[in-house]
């Protein structure tokens, strides 16, 4: 018997059959341990970089005119989110610096003015879906066996 919400006892023949075969597909198809690798290796080159980078105080303005104080290639539009508020940090999609779209995790270069997105902006939206259609492309690589050639 099975006890459902509802405390009821449910008939045994009426049992969800429940698969035991993997729903992702084993073992990866070979480009995707590619992929990963060539991630990491980008990404290590990345961070490698910008720790080199001499840093220098600088000034990051609000829409509103209040300013923070930063440091070239260390602080970070999340950074700043968090400063102001938990909430905020939490329900910011992406940044936009000095007018362009920037990741949240992605240092300040210089003096620069901040705009924090939600997702109730536009913009924020459209990057939003973006990401998601790279996560759903993945998704069908890795439990559906497709193909894909270019990105979203």
């Amino acid at each position: 018997m099975v006890v459902d919400n509802l405390k009821e006892n449910v008939p045994l023949q009426k049992e969800a059959k429940v698969s035991m075969a993997s729903t992702e597909l084993q073992p990866w198809p070979e480009f995707i341990q590619k992929r990963i690798e060539m991630w990491d290796r980008l990404m290590a080159e990345y961070k490698a970089e910008i720790a080199m980078k001499k840093s220098t105080p600088i000034k990051i303005t609000l829409p509103d005119g209040k300013q923070f104080d930063g440091e070239s290639w260390r602080t970070t539009p999340l950074q700043i989110a968090e400063k102001i508020s938990k909430g905020l940090a939490e329900n910011t999609v992406i940044a936009k610096v000095n007018g362009g779209v920037w990741d949240l995790d992605r240092p300040f270069e210089g003096d620069a003015t901040l705009q924090l997105l939600k997702f109730d902006d536009d913009e924020a939206k459209q990057v939003f879906w973006h990401s998601s259609a790279h996560v759903l492309g993945e998704a069908m690589e890795r439990y559906c066996g497709g193909h894909l050639c270019y990105g979203p």
